[in-house]
């Protein structure tokens, strides 16, 4: 049954409540009430009483002048603040008028008036008014302003979220590859403001924060990781005044730093600044104003930059007070650029960052849109578990652990191919600009970017690989339950073995060795046995057969030289030798002999080449699945040796140049730069068999003593200790033993300064294990006195620490007197 004294009850305390809200809400203020609050810093209250009077008193002046200094002063309304304080200025209220209305103007962007306004205002009020030192500041705001006007930036606003101070950071949403913002505390133990912002990089080896400097005001510092902590606090150089420096953010490259500060010289409060790194001197150049409508005359802060997703944040307080903030959701690509303004109503509507309506989506971990879908018959990626099996599809991997694997490295990839979309974007900016400050900004970000992009390489190599192993072997697994089904085999051609038909071997020439050469294809054989499958060994005993009979053609070469009068200096000139003959008939003989000698000597190069060629490839996978699948021992000495074989055989690579025809001189110094770094192949290998033990090793079985005579004795030479005529070494060694001398020019983090190496000798470069540092050199020298003569060009270019070193089978030794000699 229905209670209808109950209802009626409540109907009447809902009434009550409503009419005293009804009353509160038409509250009337006096005067006198009205300025009581102004009086004591009340503006919100004030500001209700005013807006009360003057209802009733709308031409009253005084109510229109402290009615638009509580507009000003609770950031409200601010063309109303103008136009009351402009009344009230014209009917002469007061000269204070003047001030308020010059900041009223400075507010609503309208910066020439309210120069105009400060000038009245300072050329009436007395010396010891305390507005006046504010007043010239506002000044120079709005000076600077009316720069920054002519052309400001068309930005294309996605969201506008108004949160409190202390909820600032949920409103950004940059991807994790960017890094991470946070506050001090989730951070820091103690020592530094605990809501303060830093910013963590997305490899989490640095962190930029803000802390009071001596001056107590706020500078940017930065700390680093190290193997066993954090360092010491560093100040970043040429960012720091004697003003308040505060949240950082830097662009994943390296490149740019963006931060807040209050420095003279902006639009008022905290301005937000950019700034490049400079590689050559280790220092930011001088940051930049970001200018309207990212800075406006109240505080802007928090830049943060999603260039994967091509947009940023930033916060303002322009349109709140001081203790709520608007974070600004902006597009931010190549497409944001500065355009001249037509009037300062346009200079206002973008600087109020309304709503485009447009809205932006980012990507998930596969580097699509999150809304987009998969076609059923489109085909997502192309990965080769075996040679006869390759993926297409997800959900072809057997194995869960693989595919996740496989993921990964699929998303950093995409992150790879979206940090070299960038550089590409940087070039073109680049091209377009004729600004040397801008392309000075530029050359710095796409240095950055280059080291960054080559760095994920090896991250991306070692995903695929891992993902590959854990399919096979649950591939292996479900063969052996007889469970294994596949839903697509495809077969995938076989690289064909290198043809050597255009190589003439003739056949008068026996099988050769030496004994050092013997000793060493003994040495190997344990090598091969130990490390690589019957296919691989098969593969590398048919690369010594090329070698050997490189060795062979090569001697040849020499000993046909000598009999024609040549020395075995391959340069010699052909008339020389000519000339020394008494007849026709011995000229045309020797001639004869000399250009077939060069032919074999052309000849024994191209087998090196092909030798050297094949056991590169053969090493470098087995090293690679070393250091891939070996997660118990410290590999990183084999690392460091297999990134330092790869070096020499990329220069090598670069000295052949087939625009510029064939120079059997550079070829021949190329194969003995390849000869070092598959030497360097194998000192690795040999390590990894010293690490894993003997035990490891197959049993020593007899070595065949049936060894093949030497040249010398097939010949029929006496062999003699003074008379080697080790031609091998000579063809392949640069230096004596094995020695090569480099000029160190430095340990750099970031690469040197390309200007500064392109006037030096070709640069080579080996890693620090585990300090994100690399030892640069200039040059290859057989000689301490030839890269001696060097190292003085070499400072000149700007490096003046440089110095001679010296390396041995590709390990840097120390370098004694008697080596220098």
């Amino acid at each position: 049954m229905i209670n209808f004294r109950y209802i009626k009850l409540i109907l009447a305390t809902l009434t009550i409540f409503i009419a005293i809200d009804m009353v509160a809400q038409e509250k009337s203020y006096t005067a006198k009430e009205a300025l009581v609050l102004f009086k004591d810093g009340n503006y919100i209250e004030a500001e209700k009483a005013y807006e009360s009077l003057l209802v009733r008193y709308s031409r009253e002046i005084k109510y229109n002048y402290y009615y638009g200094i509580c507009l000003i002063q609770n950031n409200n309304d601010l063309k109303q603040a103008v136009k009351s304080l402009k009344y009230a200025a014209l009917k002469g209220v007061s000269r204070d008028a003047y001030y308020y209305l010059g900041r009223a103007y400075q507010l609503t962007y309208r910066f020439e008036e309210a120069i105009q306004q400060y000038e009245r205002f300072l050329k009436y009020a007395s010396a010891s008014d305390i507005r006046n030192e504010k007043a010239i500041l506002y000044k120079q705001q709005c000076e600077f302003g009316l720069q920054q006007s002519a052309k400001i930036y068309q930005l294309d606003v996605y969201e506008r979220d108004t949160v409190d101070i202390q909820s600032l950071l949920q409103a950004y949403h940059p991807a994790a590859d960017v890094g991470k913002i946070s506050h001090n505390e989730d951070f820091f133990e103690s020592g530094l403001e605990p809501k303060g912002v830093l910013y963590l990089t997305e490899r989490g080896d640095e962190v930029y924060f803000s802390m009071k400097k001596k001056e107590q005001a706020y500078g940017l510092y930065k700390m680093e990781k190290l193997l066993d902590g954090w360092s010491e606090s560093e100040e970043l150089s040429g960012i720091n005044t004697l003003s308040n420096e505060k949240y950082p953010f830097v662009v994943i490259d390296g490149s740019t730093i963006y931060f807040s500060s209050d420095r003279e010289g902006g639009l008022g409060g905290y301005d937000l600044y950019k700034a490049a790194y400079d590689v050559e001197n280790k220092t930011f150049t001088d940051p930049v104003n970001m200018g309207i409508p990212f800075n406006s005359p109240k505080d802007d802060y928090l830049f943060v930059a999603d260039e994967f997703n091509e947009v940023a944040w930033f916060a303002s307080n322009r349109e709140t007070n001081d203790s709520i903030s608007i974070v600004y959701a902006i597009e931010w690509n190549d497409g944001v650029v500065k355009n001249f303004v037509q009037d300062e109503n346009e200079v206002m509507a973008r600087a109020a960052m309304s709503l485009s309506g447009n809205t932006y989506q980012t990507k998930n971990d596969n580097g699509s849109d999150d809304d987009a879908k998969s076609n059923e018959n489109t085909d997502q990626f192309y990965f080769v578990v075996a040679d006869t099996l390759e993926y297409r599809r997800f959900e072809h991997f057997q194995s869960e652990q693989a595919r996740e694997m496989f993921e990964g490295g699929l998303q950093l990839e995409h992150q790879k191919d979206s940090l070299s979309d960038l550089m590409y974007k940087k070039r073109e900016a680049y091209a377009r600009t004729n600004s040397d400050a801008e392309r000075s900004m530029l050359v710095n970000e796409i240095l950055l970017m280059e080291k960054k992009v080559y760095g994920l390489d090896e991250k991306i190599e070692k995903s695929f690989y891992q993902a590959k192993s854990i399919e096979q072997s649950k591939i292996k697994e479900l063969l052996a339950s007889g469970l294994y089904t596949s839903s697509t085999q495809v077969k995938v051609t076989q690289k064909k073995q290198d043809s050597f038909e255009d190589i003439l071997i003739p056949t008068e020439f026996t099988f050769y060795t030496d004994d050092e050469f013997a000793r060493q294809l003994e040495e190997l054989e344990k090598l091969y046995l130990a490390l690589f499958t019957s296919e691989q060994v098969e593969q590398l005993h048919h690369a010594d057969s090329l070698f050997i009979w490189g060795n062979i053609l090569n001697l040849e070469s020499s000993t046909m030289l000598e009999d024609a009068g040549e020395t075995t200096d391959s340069n010699g000139s052909l008339i020389s030798v000519i000339r020394t003959k008494d007849s026709l008939d011995e000229e045309s003989a020797v001639q004869s002999q000399v250009i077939k000698a060069k032919e074999l000597k052309v000849t024994s190069l191209k087998l090196y080449h092909a030798s050297l060629d094949s056991k590169f490839s053969i090493y470098d996978e087995k090293l690679k699945e070393l250091t891939l699948t070996n997660t118990v021992d410290d590999l990183s000495e084999l690392r460091e040796l297999r990134a330092s074989a790869n070096e020499y055989y990329k220069e090598a690579i670069g000295m052949i140049d087939v625009k510029q025809g064939f120079d059997v001189v550079r070829y021949e110094k190329s194969g003995a730069i390849k000869r070092t770094g598959v030497g360097v192949q194998e000192q690795a290998l040999k390590k990894y068999t010293e690490l894993k033990g003997n035990e490891t090793l197959p049993v020593e079985s007899e070595v065949n003593s049936n060894v093949p005579k030497t040249y010398q004795e097939l010949q029929g030479y006496d062999v003699e200790k003074d008379n080697p005529a080790k031609v091998v070494e000579q063809a392949f060694a640069k230096t004596n033993k094995g020695l090569v001398y480099k000029i160190q020019i430095g340990v750099f983090r970031n690469e040197p300064n390309a200007g500064a190496v392109a006037k030096i000798p070709a640069i080579s470069k080996t890693n620090i294990p585990n300090k994100d540092l690399t030892k640069y050199f200039a040059g290859n020298y057989d000689t301490y006195s030839k890269a001696q003569k060097d190292v003085s060009a070499v400072k000149a270019a700007g490096f003046e620490g440089a110095f001679v070193v010296v390396f041995k089978d590709g390990q840097q030794i120390k370098l004694t007197d008697e080596l220098k000699n």
